[in-house]
């Protein structure tokens, strides 16, 4: 790992509760510098949670060092991994290549982080923001320029489908596994106090190899099936931190209403300008100023003329979940769907104004169903979708490449159902009664 820092010249450090240390070289630490990226300090990692959870204050800033910081642990582990048999080390432009994906990986988000990219980017994600910036606003691409790597390199590691020379790289930032997902289960449990997203990171670091991918030499990422449980147990907590955190049912009330006061104030929408479902321009300079305290110091003002919303985001309201429920329980779903559809009908409630519904799936895995996975050039499924497995099951006990979801019961659940869906009616506290006495009635 020493070697590593060593040989891009990373010798600043920053202290993390997570890792210790994490170190910076004199280019990455000028990105951190840029207003663009001191902007995601004051752009919350888990948006209203901190009224669930009070010391959920962290923010994608700190994320995203710790993803930089975490790549880097992944690609050291995969290079000394006995299992990895390739003649030469990756060269220092891959290594900041990688860096640079991880570092920017969420430059893009926006004030409370998932809640309104989709109405304010028009369809598009905070990713299509990211890969953005970096191809577009000048004080960082003149800094990666100047390391000799390639912005739009940078870009396409955030990219869906990269260039298959990028492909382990690209596997480490937005992978099934990657280093995302360790790092925000993590500092997201420790913030919040919680242990439902912890696992073994330390095992964790050890269990990737690089293989060799089909005929074209370019390399993977892929499992030892004796380290099938650890990939397994990074699933497991993430689906209980889902249920836990971004999914508690006090927060998703929240972000309801933070949702609803912004669709009051279109004018959040101007500084991007999307044509085609593609980002052609982004007024950089209102982006700057664009956060969470932006929407805060709005409410607080619309408070004052009586909004009917910036109470919610002030924390002075909350909504009141009449229905809790998932699609693992038949009688809920049932329960649910005939709610929804008598408030509908109903002339005395108006949807988005007396009463929410959340209708939304739990996902663990960043995959659609198992036979609609694209297969990549070593004949199993592409390992954007799924991972690929070491086995010694095949002829003669050699080693065979299987989809992992061939060896884990786990791994072929999430890849062959429908992931739960949470299913929930949410009123304003004035219209309480009225939808529990109409509940009740149904009921009956």
């Amino acid at each position: 790992m020493e070697a590593y820092f060593k040989e891009i010249n990373a010798k600043h450090r920053i202290r993390d509760p997570l890792y210790g240390f994490i170190h910076l070289t004199n280019a990455e630490r000028e990105i951190v510098d840029t207003p663009l990226f001191q902007r995601l300090r004051r752009v919350h990692q888990l948006a209203l949670t901190k009224y669930v959870y009070p010391s959920a204050e962290h923010s994608r800033f700190v994320h995203s060092l710790g993803v930089m910081h975490c790549a880097t642990l992944i690609l050291a582990g995969v290079m000394d991994h006995k299992r990895t048999k390739i003649d030469t080390r990756p060269s220092t432009q891959l290594v900041k290549t990688l860096r640079f994906a991880a570092l920017l990986h969420d430059i893009g988000h926006l004030p409370f982080s998932h809640a309104v990219e989709k109405n304010w980017l028009q369809g598009l994600r905070h990713e299509d923001l990211s890969k953005y910036i970096i191809e577009n606003y000048e004080p960082i691409y003149d800094i990666i320029d100047k390391e000799d790597v390639s912005p739009s390199s940078v870009a396409l590691l955030l990219a869906k489908e990269p260039p298959a020379k990028y492909k382990l790289v690209h596997e480490i930032v937005s992978g099934q596994l990657d280093a995302d997902r360790a790092d925000y289960l993590l500092r997201d449990s420790h913030s919040c106090g919680v242990k439902y997203g912890e696992y073994d990171f330390s095992r964790y670091l050890q269990i990737f190899a690089a293989v060799e991918s089909g005929d074209s030499g370019h390399l993977s990422l892929c499992i030892d099936e004796n380290d099938l449980h650890v990939a397994e147990s990074l699933l497991i907590a993430r689906y209980h931190y889902n249920l836990q955190v971004p999914f508690h049912r006090t927060r998703s009330g929240y972000d309801l209403a933070l949702r609803r006061f912004m669709k009051d104030f279109s004018e959040y929408t101007k500084p991007f300008i999307v044509e085609n479902n593609q980002l052609i321009k982004v007024d950089f300079d209102s982006l700057v100023d664009l956060d969470d305290y932006t929407i805060m110091e709005r409410a607080k003002k619309e408070i004052k003329g009586k909004n009917k919303w910036a109470p919610y985001l002030l924390r002075n309201s909350h909504m009141i979940p009449i229905i809790d429920t998932s699609t693992n329980s038949e009688k809920g779903q049932r329960l649910f769907k005939t709610l929804v559809g008598e408030l509908e009908k109903s002339d005395s409630f108006t949807l988005e104004e007396d009463y929410f519904f959340q209708e939304e799936e739990v996902k663990i895995i960043k995959s659609v169903r198992s036979d609609e996975i694209p297969i990549g050039e070593n004949g199993i499924h592409d390992p954007q979708f799924s991972v690929m497995l070491m086995s010694s099951e095949g002829k003669g006990r050699q080693t065979e490449f299987v989809d992992i979801s061939e060896r884990s019961w786990i791994f072929k659940q999430l890849t062959t159902k429908e992931p739960p869906k949470v299913l929930r009616v949410y009123v304003t506290p004035d219209k309480e009664d009225d939808v529990r006495s109409l509940l009740s009635k149904l009921e009956s």
